[in-house]
């Protein structure tokens, strides 16, 4: 008889694989487990080190033992006539099958149970303001799982390849984006320390990072040459260095090698299971790759300037290479972004056109890049279908962890349908992962002043104009001091703002409204190109409302935002009979819910439009649903912790909506109370709506209505007080004529 068939006979292969299983079994649980349990390092250690002993001794024993219906014997001493190992074998083989199906449950379980919820454990402690001090130092020790990539330095000889160095670095940064548990910290704010004189600890400190990466790339022809190395900044010691010299068809792979390098020096900290996956983008020809890198390094400027220069790089990536997804997406992007939204002149609609085709061939492309989920996340929010738009979003962050500026964007939609808590996480997390950046510091304070953290608010504003002081300095310390009413400070760090930035677009929009909220007519006018039906509401010009609404309306056809500001235009001047049809379509459209604030897709002003006209018609159920959805916005505002009556300019007020519900459903003495205390604190309310008029009516209503004209005139005057006599924004903005006379108090200014 051969040796394999006596060991086939003996059952040793089948207790071999037996063992093999329930070992895996055991060192799996064992994994999960440890952590939960809080076990020492060393307990799963040891638990794989006895385990690797047993193999070889399960092995003897199954060659010199029998298991019979006497018990165990060594096989020796067993007649081979009475032997039952074929029965034994029989069993084994259910045996194995059993801890099969169970490692195939565990495996299940792991994957698609633990897997999700570590990964919101890490969203939520990484985005938890308990435990997450959302400074420019987000820990006093930072965690062992973080790392920065700085720009690595360009040392081509003529010095002129800095997008290309900023690309390598940026695509090492994206790899171990992907790294399960690794916190690393995003573009904009890595990149800031580009040629800087400031030292890796202090980088670490400002970063909140336990390792830095840093090189260089210096690029001749067609061969370049790359340097890195890793940096532990809690001891200042280098944990890997290497040099490589490649060709540069072979660039992404250099790129990967050096994300596969640190993440193995990184595993310690990381677990047994990460690795760094390649991400397979390579561009057709060379050329393509360059333009996408120029484009790319422009559109992370995000100015103007730079936003249409990067579309004129982008379109040419793609034309040298139309198979190339990143530039698709990244040109989709970029295209999204010079809507008068963003960085740009173009409309929406404008916009959209021409991003569409993009979004489209980078996801038939490549369905699993990131870019290309973010990118259609981004067209489907301008298209306003926002359940869409969070879809893509959350893919793009299943993909990569650490794309920053997607939980910017799905703040924003967040926002859009109401869900404010997690647009606080969102933007939360942004911060922490890109510390540094100017939209990410902005959502964070505009979240802090939602809640009326002042200290930590004015702390913020500190920060931001210590990092941006050119660009922060004006205007935010003044929107802190404009709460609770102080109107003309707003104006004035928004001018400041525009002395700065004389071509934004977003600036003068903004400023229409804030012109209105002081009555400055003519200056609202004179921007009409500007101009939104709110404003001219705002200085009760409804008529005019209707008209520029209806030519909104014929420019975006599709627009939920342009017909639902049709709507409430229309029923501004009484006309009901043209207005509910348009609101009840709104109101359908939105998911039959209210929204923030005076300028979004169905305000709470559209609800109570509508539940009026709802009830001239007798239709009583159907006007209880508006007021529910009213008081249910409220109850997000308050779950989300948003208090702030004080945002003028068209911002959450959860007391104001809150009487309008109370008011309009008969309770007129809770409702006159909480405008009242909403006005006081700042807000301002349209003055002249034909569908509030039994409010403005109300005797009731006469204390505020002084109220909000008292502040009105008070913040015109400390406003024309400045700008008549030496007006520090005469560079991009003067008084239309006649203004400083019409207005001038008594004495004159």
């Amino acid at each position: 008889m051969g040796l394999i068939s006596e060991l086939r006979r003996r059952n040793v292969f089948r207790v071999a694989i037996a063992y093999v299983v329930i070992a895996w079994v055991i060192l799996e649980a064992g994994d999960v487990l440890a952590p939960a349990l809080h076990l020492p390092e060393w307990v799963v250690s040891a638990l794989v080190f006895f385990v690797v002993l047993g193999f070889p001794l399960a092995l003897v024993f199954a060659w010199a033992f029998e298991l019979t219906s006497e018990g165990i014997k060594f096989e020796k001493h067993v007649d081979r006539g009475k032997s039952i190992t074929h029965l034994t074998g029989r069993k084994l083989d259910f045996f194995i099958i059993g801890i099969l199906t169970v490692a195939l449950v565990l495996l299940a379980f792991d994957n698609f149970v633990l897997d999700p919820s570590r990964d919101a454990e890490l969203l939520q402690a990484t985005a938890d303001p308990e435990t997450a001090q959302l400074t420019t130092s987000v820990d006093d020790e930072p965690a062992a799982n973080t790392i920065a990539v700085l720009a690595f330095a360009d040392l081509s000889p003529e010095g002129d390849q800095q997008h290309f160095s900023d690309g390598v670095s940026e695509e090492i940064l994206n790899a171990l984006a992907h790294v399960k548990g690794l916190r690393v910290t995003s573009r904009s704010s890595a990149f800031s320390f580009r040629g800087g004189t400031v030292d890796i600890p202090t980088v670490a400190e400002q970063l909140g990072v336990a390792h830095v990466l840093e090189g260089s790339v210096r690029k001749a022809g067609n061969t370049v040459r790359i340097t890195a190395q890793l940096i532990d900044t809690r001891t200042d010691t280098h944990v890997w260095s290497a040099t490589y010299d490649r060709e540069l068809e072979d660039i992404f792979a250099v790129q990967n090698d050096i994300a596969v390098a640190i993440v193995g020096s990184l595993r310690e900290h990381l677990g047994k299971g990460a690795k760094a996956t390649p991400r397979m983008i390579t561009a057709a020809n060379v050329d393509a790759h360059e333009a996408y890198l120029r484009g790319h390094h422009l559109l992370a400027q995000r100015g103007g300037t730079e936003i249409t220069g990067a579309i004129r790089e982008l379109e040419k990536a793609v034309a040298l290479d139309p198979d190339y997804a990143l530039a698709h997406a990244e040109l989709a992007i970029a295209t999204l972004l010079s809507s008068r939204q963003s960085y740009g002149d173009l409309t929406v609609t404008e916009v959209v056109v021409k991003a569409a085709p993009h979004v489209k061939k980078a996801m038939e492309l490549d369905p699993g890049l990131a870019e290309a989920h973010a990118a259609a996340g981004f067209l489907s929010s301008a298209r306003e279908k926002p359940e869409e738009a969070l879809g893509h979003y959350e893919q793009a962050i299943h993909i990569n962890p650490n794309y920053a500026d997607v939980y910017i964007w799905m703040g924003r939609v967040y926002w859009d349908v109401g869900r404010y808590k997690e647009v606080f996480t969102m933007d939360e997390m942004a911060v922490r992962l890109d510390p540094l950046s100017n939209p990410a510091n902005v959502n964070y304070l505009e979240r802090l002043i939602d809640q009326m953290r002042l200290n930590e608010a004015a702390a913020q504003v500190e920060k931001m104009v210590a990092l941006w002081p050119s660009y922060t300095s004006v205007y935010y310390p003044s929107w802190l001091s404009s709460l609770g009413g102080n109107w003309a400070d707003l104006i004035m760090g928004r001018l400041g703002f525009l002395n700065r930035n004389p071509q934004s677009s977003i600036n003068k929009r903004r400023l229409t409204l804030q012109f209105a909220l002081i009555g400055l007519e003519q200056e609202v006018l004179a921007w009409s190109e500007y101009l939104g039906p709110l404003a001219l509401r705002w200085l009760g010009r409804n008529e005019d409302a209707v008209t520029l609404a209806r030519t909104r309306l014929a420019k975006a056809p599709e627009s939920l935002a342009a017909l639902n500001a049709l709507g409430l235009a229309l029923a501004s001047v009484g006309d009901y009979e043209h207005a509910q049809p348009i609101l009840e379509e709104s109101w359908q459209r939105n998911g039959e819910r209210v929204s923030c604030c005076q300028g979004s897709v169905f305000p709470a002003h559209s609800a109570v439009a509508l539940m009026l006209m709802r009830q001239g018609a007798g239709e009583h159920p159907e006007v209880a649903e508006l007021a529910t959805a009213i008081r249910n916005n409220v109850r997000h505002y308050n779950e989300a912790g948003v208090k702030t009556n004080t945002l003028p300019t068209g911002g959450p007020s959860p007391d104001y909506e809150k009487g309008l519900a109370a008011y309009f459903t008969g309770d007129h003495e809770e409702g006159l109370a909480q405008i009242a205390k909403a006005v006081d604190e700042g807000f301002f309310f349209p003055p002249r709506e034909a569908y509030l008029q039994a409010l403005y009516d109300d005797p009731g209503f006469a204390p505020i209505r002084a109220t909000q004209e008292a502040r009105q005139k008070r913040e015109r005057e400390r406003f024309l007080a400045i700008v008549c006599t030496d007006n520090p924004f005469a560079a991009v903005w003067q008084p239309a004529e006649g203004t400083c006379e019409k207005y001038a108090p008594t004495g004159g200014w």
